[in-house]
């Protein structure tokens, strides 16, 4: 791995800035924006297959090695052809759905269902972005999304919490309405907010960089990866998934809120920016590597579960 380093909004002059509106692209999203560029960059300039890449405030669960285990198979399961037939999909709807259905398809990952084995990535062999941390999402639907994939993989995942401490931030309901404890849901994306942890395959790293770095300037980074991604504004529709609760997200340290985001625009909101958090916490991560990170580096392994069963339903904190 390698670390990008951080790009400051105001270095980032207007002239550089693809045709679009950029009054409404703040300093902190011009900063963002260039430096994820100057990640994908990496990505081709390398030559990489495939590559992960997280923002540096980023949390993850620190079984997230097993955890990933299952998201490949789930993400196998929904885009790879089945092991018998001839281009046969265990959801009907890959890579686009034949007829419209009110109907989505519902799979579980195990030994009844199998499929071709990847060639190319543990994730499969024909993807485009892998949404490992996001902020939210929902799940495509077919009166929304006629276009997207409808399919659904879900895994009985002890690491995920129970729902009285899932945090759905900007997006659906859904998973806690439709499904039981420590469900996990992997699906196509749909609106997803966030870039805080997203795999790119080669293919999709060379064409992020001109729909986003080239094309139009539109949305801050995120929005304009969930237009790629969804086929917004007369793209083509790409084949990426993400998992409902996320696999990783921004961990939030003690103290003052203006300590949790470089692209958020702090000043004349001083107010805000006071309020101060007694502890720090991830959302949605049970073992955070960051709040273990003593016991890991001691060895120690009692870890510490930020939202264990038996606890009563996390403080809802208002974005």
């Amino acid at each position: 791995g390698s670390f990008v380093d951080g790009v400051s909004g105001k270095d980032v002059l207007d002239k550089v800035l693809p045709p679009g509106d950029v009054n409404a692209f703040s300093i902190g999203n011009r900063g963002s924006w260039r430096a994820h560029l100057n990640a994908l960059q990496q990505v081709v300039d390398q030559d990489l297959t495939t590559a992960l890449i997280m923002e540096d405030d980023v949390d993850w669960d620190i079984r997230v090695k097993s955890q990933l285990y299952e998201f490949a198979g789930a993400v196998n399961l929904l885009t790879q052809p089945l092991a018998h037939g001839n281009s046969e999909y265990a959801d009907p709807t890959f890579p686009a759905p034949k007829e419209k259905s009110s109907v989505h398809t519902e799979v579980y990952p195990g030994p009844k269902l199998r499929t071709r084995p990847p060639k190319v990535s543990p994730y499969g062999d024909d993807w485009d972005v892998l949404w490992l941390g996001h902020c939210g999402a929902r799940f495509p639907s077919m009166q929304q999304d006629p276009a997207l994939p409808q399919g659904r993989a879900l895994i009985n995942d002890l690491t995920a919490p129970s729902q009285q401490h899932v945090f759905v931030g900007f997006g659906s309901d859904e998973i806690l309405r439709a499904y039981p404890n420590h469900t996990r849901a992997i699906s196509h994306t749909a609106e997803v907010v966030c870039t805080l942890a997203y795999a790119v395959s080669q293919r999709a790293a060379r064409q992020i960089l001109f729909d986003v770095g080239l094309r139009a300037l539109e949305n801050p980074f995120d929005i304009m990866l969930r237009k790629y991604c969804d086929g917004i504004g007369g793209r083509q529709v790409r084949k990426c998934y993400t998992a409902q609760p996320s696999y990783m997200a921004h961990h939030r340290a003690a103290g003052k809120a203006s300590k949790s985001s470089d692209i958020h625009d702090w000043e004349g909101e001083e107010k805000e920016a006071a309020v101060e958090s007694t502890n720090a916490y991830t959302f949605n991560v049970r073992l955070s590597t960051k709040m273990n990170m003593q016991k890991l580096v001691d060895g120690d392994t009692d870890y510490v579960d930020q939202w264990p069963d038996e606890r009563e339903g996390m403080n809802k904190i208002t974005w």
